[in-house]
């Protein structure tokens, strides 16, 4: 949890990125909607927005509303080209797609959410427009799964604790004792099997990836449509893929990008940032 009061740090540049992270969920945006979710005041807000469009990372709509531009990309991208890691892992995800034609992704843990970090995406699946810095709930997904399986009892106590557990469709594990029950499945079995239970229409498979000390730090996954392939059959015919994916990147990853060193509270707004 970041601490405003440590020396040298910058509010106004937390309050910048906090507005970044706000608009970063969906479309266009107003200073109140901005407002709201940071819970910086309107003034400051539109400061803020105002000074990503001079520097070209926003644009404000005829409706008086604000986007970010592609040039906010850039940011990004200049952390997903900073490690020679980013270019193995593009390889084997394209080699991987090509070998189970579905959808294929690397996630990170941030927050009590994961990112995905790369994407390529299927035609077959529509409902769900992800791509890049798309974050899902941990608990929910596949790739969450694979993830927090292989924590400690401490990391896991502390995400569950602190995280709403709410039901997306009629099937999602809603509780901290499912959770954990579901959570020693994977840890046994090597792979979390993830069926409807973020989007109705939907399951996932994913397995760790570990970094060279064989700690789990991020996760490769496939989604399909749910329906489509029983667990069974995902496991004969997409797993031994997704596992070699795994095994080649694994030792490659960065430490960093582990659980371990990116706490699960994700504090914004008002009680972190300040409101004057």
């Amino acid at each position: 949890m970041a601490n405003p009061d440590n020396e040298g740090f910058i509010r106004s540049f937390a309050r910048g990125l906090s507005v970044i992270e706000a608009m970063g969920r969906s479309g266009t945006h107003t200073v109140a909607t901005v407002s709201t979710t940071t819970g910086l005041p309107r003034t400051v807000v539109r400061r803020i927005l105002l000074t990503l469009c001079e520097l070209g990372f926003a644009a404000e709509s005829e409706e008086r509303g604000f986007r970010l531009t592609p040039k906010i990309l850039n940011l990004g991208m200049t952390y997903l080209t900073s490690l020679p890691f980013w270019g193995h892992a593009q390889r084997a995800l394209e080699n991987l797609c090509v070998q189970v034609r579905e959808s294929c992704a690397l996630a990170v843990f941030d927050g009590d959410e994961v990112v995905f970090v790369l994407r390529i995406p299927s035609p077959k699946i529509m409902s769900l427009r992800l791509g890049m810095g798309s974050r899902l709930p941990a608990y929910a997904t596949a790739p969450g799964r694979a993830l927090l399986a292989f924590q400690s009892a401490e990391l896991l106590d502390h995400y569950a604790d602190q995280t709403d557990l709410r039901a997306f469709t009629s099937t999602t594990v809603d509780s901290k004792a499912r959770l954990m029950a579901e959570l020693e499945v994977v840890a046994r079995d090597g792979y979390a099997w993830v069926d409807a239970e973020f989007d109705q229409h939907v399951c996932g498979l994913a397995v760790p990836v570990r970094d060279e000390q064989r700690n789990v730090v991020a996760a490769i996954s496939a989604n399909l449509l749910s329906g489509e392939v029983s667990r069974e059959q995902a496991v004969r015919e997409i797993l031994p893929a997704l596992r070699a994916a795994a095994e080649q990147l694994s030792g490659l990853a960065p430490a960093f990008l582990g659980p371990a060193n990116r706490p699960f509270s994700r504090t914004h707004g008002a009680r972190q940032l300040g409101t004057d």
